[in-house]
């Protein structure tokens, strides 16, 4: 891989480099960048694109956009490796432990919902949409949670994964089902239907280390890899979990934080429900019990081990802020 190369070809002349992340951070005659190596496709490249300059255009400027090639894409392919640059967002990440960061993330969120909101992909881009998948998703993890409980049942030696699986599966299936059941009572099919005509988007990766405040206090948001057309329901609840298991599930918090959002973008009953619905559903134990056993993770039984009582040294936390929620949203 030739660096000065690859940035000429975006139009930049490279003064200094320093490996940063699995990244390179460039020092050029226009700024730091970040060269990156990308696995994105070019179709998906050029949907995350269009939507950070969508953004951009519509006056969410804190957000790290691509560089364009003197081929007019967001992108460069070298030796069959594709190869981005984008601006160096300068800072630090946002701690989901000091309450002004997670205000600041929250009223960040529900700018980007508002400047992302009818993003139209430009021809050629990947189709990038999960609205209106959440019930076959939930069905289809909650057969994966049976099947492995059918199977486990029948093995004649059991590890110790294997008997604390099958220990917790009922609890969490009894919550997936309880989600399930949330979700079909809500208006879950009619806010998929108004989000045909209105488009909203997600950056589905909504987490402390993607969220850079500057010196000077800015928000600024980083990685759309994951970004696509769906429900805002499902990033704020995945904000919300992930300060949730640092809190023991605090309710008055994750109330906090419903309120910085709806202090710029004002969440209905509806979403709320939603929210309720992603909170309830047993993500976390499905994803690692379906990585023990697909294989699709290579960590060693030990971190499977660590990793599996992380979810389940949650559950009466989980349980009781669901049904607080449940009680103040309805």
């Amino acid at each position: 891989m030739n660096i000065e190369a690859i940035a000429s070809r975006f139009k930049i002349k490279i003064m200094g480099l320093k490996p940063l992340r699995g990244v390179y951070l460039a020092y050029t005659n226009k700024g730091p960048k970040i060269i990156k190596k990308s696995k994105k496709e070019p179709e998906k490249l050029l949907y995350i694109h269009g939507l950070k300059e969508y953004m951009y255009k519509r006056g969410f400027h804190n957000l790290d956009r691509f560089l364009i090639s003197d081929q007019g894409l967001p992108f460069v392919i070298d030796e069959g490796n594709i190869y981005i640059m984008e601006d160096f967002i300068s800072g630090r990440e946002s701690s989901f432990l000091n309450p002004y960061d997670r205000s600041a993330a929250m009223r960040t969120l529900a700018e980007l919902h508002i400047y992302g909101q009818g993003y139209i992909p430009p021809t050629g881009a990947a189709e990038r949409n999960d609205i209106g998948k959440w019930e076959k998703s939930y069905l289809r993890k909650i057969n994966d949670l049976a099947e492995i409980k059918e199977t486990i049942k029948k093995k004649k030696h059991k590890d110790e994964f294997d008997k604390m699986f099958l220990e917790d599966v009922d609890f969490f299936m009894e919550m997936a089902w309880r989600a399930y059941d949330t979700l079909r009572e809500s208006r879950y099919k009619v806010l998929c239907k108004a989000a045909e005509s209105l488009k909203p988007i997600c950056h589905h990766d909504y987490t402390y280390h993607n969220i850079i405040i500057s010196k000077e206090g800015q928000i600024n948001i980083i990685d759309f890899d994951y970004s696509c057309h769906e429900l805002p329901s499902y990033d704020i609840a995945a904000v919300i979990q992930r300060v949730m298991r640092r809190f023991s599930f605090n309710i008055d918090i994750a109330m906090d934080m419903l309120m910085d959002y709806d202090r710029v973008r004002p969440i209905t009953d509806d979403e709320l429900m939603l929210i309720l619905s992603l909170s309830e559903f047993p993500q976390r134990f499905w994803r690692v019990t379906d990585r023990y056993y697909s294989g699709k993770t290579q960590w060693s039984k030990k971190k499977f081990i660590k990793k599996y009582y992380e979810v389940v040294d949650d559950k009466a936390f989980m349980l009781d802020f669901v049904n607080n929620l449940r009680n103040i949203i309805t």
